[in-house]
């Protein structure tokens, strides 16, 4: 069965902590605890989390404290603190430090889930974002190369790299498409009772169309000059998720 998100779990009461961990794993999470601020320091510093869960006073100090330099440990990590001892101090720090949830002890299993489940959520749509910024910066990158080329020797844009430019936009499009579809899931996942119905009525769905459509008639217009399994079966795809959102 597949982790639902990659947890850190952090608390000083040893009974606790076993106890909540064995609790999320249930639930379907991969969980690694930890009982002091330096461990959770060194384990943010060595792994990749989907979510910090940690009790706010434990030995070496404070977790509001640390908090303040996941950016540096691990930038954007949501963070879900629990306390037995509530207090307006800490309650408003918290905020300040756009932490996810604030939970008060003893905390129901339901509650800390439904939380946990918003926080790989996020987490998820974050790493979608720079895996998305990333590949279209190397797009610019590329496309600015390619703008060299053609500055320099415009007659030398012959059919070898006009075509290598195709494959180069229809890759992109490609990989757009894809992340367009993990944002969707994710979106139904946050809210399954919105359902198809109202991603209908999203006001940019009609934008979505033209450029899925667009899209279908390059491939229909290029499928005799540029001809491959590949590009054929992209073009289908294309097809059955512009049906999908009539």
């Amino acid at each position: 069965m597949d982790s639902k998100g990659h947890l850190l779990l952090a608390d000083d009461e040893e009974m606790y902590l076993a106890t909540v961990s064995q609790l999320l794993q249930l639930h379907g999470f991969t969980v690694d605890g930890c009982g002091s601020v330096a461990q959770a320091r060194v384990l943010l510093e060595t792994n990749r989390y989907d979510a910090l869960v940690s009790d706010i006073q434990m030995p070496g100090g404070s977790v509001l404290d640390l908090i303040k330099e996941i950016p540096g440990l691990n930038a954007g990590l949501p963070v879900v603190l629990m306390t037995g001892h509530p207090s307006m101090d800490t309650a408003l720090e918290a905020m300040g430090n756009a932490v996810l949830a604030y939970l008060v002890k003893p905390v129901a299993t339901e509650e800390l889930v439904m939380h946990l489940h918003t926080a790989v959520r996020l987490r998820k749509v974050q790493v979608l974002a720079l895996e998305s910024s990333l590949r279209l910066q190397s797009w610019a990158d590329e496309m600015k190369a390619i703008e060299a080329d053609i500055r320099s020797a415009p007659a030398s844009m012959g059919v070898m790299p006009l075509s290598g430019l195709v494959g180069l936009v229809l890759g992109n499009l490609a990989s757009s498409t894809l992340e367009l579809k993990q944002l969707l899931d994710l979106a139904l996942q946050a809210n399954p009772t919105q359902g198809v119905c109202g991603i209908r009525e999203c006001p940019r769905l009609g934008l979505y169309q033209e450029t899925i459509r667009a899209g279908v008639e390059t491939l229909e217009h290029t499928k005799g000059s540029f001809k491959s399994k590949e590009l054929g079966d992209l073009r289908r795809q294309f097809t059955a998720l512009l049906d999908g959102t009539r």
